[in-house]
């Protein structure tokens, strides 16, 4: 029997609730997503955040979710859970945050749950995002559960999807100047 296949998509641009654009992040890179001050999807060196002489800033916030491409039909996938390797080695002052909440995306499509990608912060300026914390609190061991509102809350055909999983890097003004080193975030789930 073979198993299911995944593609990780980032949706960007459009509108609230109607994603412009939807990109396969393996075409990417790597890396594969680059955090900065605009919302899309190209991997460059412009729109770098800086670092603020006070407060924090933020990067534009990134909405992906994990998409079935094949052979999902004779499978059930649950448990689906995303997770870092809980070593921050971005730098003092220099957080990878991600939503508590997982805004709605589906199959149907069902993009109810997007929003328009800004710098501010995801806690304030996301409809569905209230709670937050860093992506390195979370390992192999003890991934961040992701919920998915296909039907039955399992993915079991091509094309379906979990909801949306919210992403922002944060910079303090205790954060040194430079380039960040990469990250690695990956994804987990049960197949029977």
């Amino acid at each position: 029997m073979t198993n299911a296949t995944f593609s990780v998509i980032y949706d960007w641009a459009g509108s609230d609730n109607s994603p412009g654009t939807s990109t396969d992040i393996t075409s990417l890179g790597p890396p594969t997503l680059k955090f900065k001050n605009a919302d899309d999807a190209t991997i460059d060196s412009n729109n770098k955040l800086t670092v603020p002489a006070s407060t924090t800033i933020y990067s534009f916030f990134k909405q992906i979710f994990l998409k079935c491409t094949a052979n999902a039909d004779v499978h059930t996938i649950n448990n689906v859970k995303i997770y870092s390797d809980g070593g921050n080695s971005l730098g003092t002052g220099v957080d990878c945050n991600v939503a508590l909440q997982f805004p709605v995306h589906n199959s149907t499509p069902t993009t109810t749950g997007y929003d328009l990608a800004t710098a501010a912060h995801m806690t304030t300026d996301h409809t569905d995002v209230t709670t937050e914390a860093s992506i390195f609190n979370y390992a192999s061991g003890t991934g961040l559960a992701v919920s998915i509102s296909e039907s039955g809350s399992v993915i079991n055909a091509t094309n379906e999807t979990t909801n949306y999983v919210v992403l922002q890097i944060s910079v303090a003004s205790t954060a040194s100047p430079g380039v960040t080193t990469t990250e690695t975030g990956t994804w987990s789930y049960d197949e029977a």
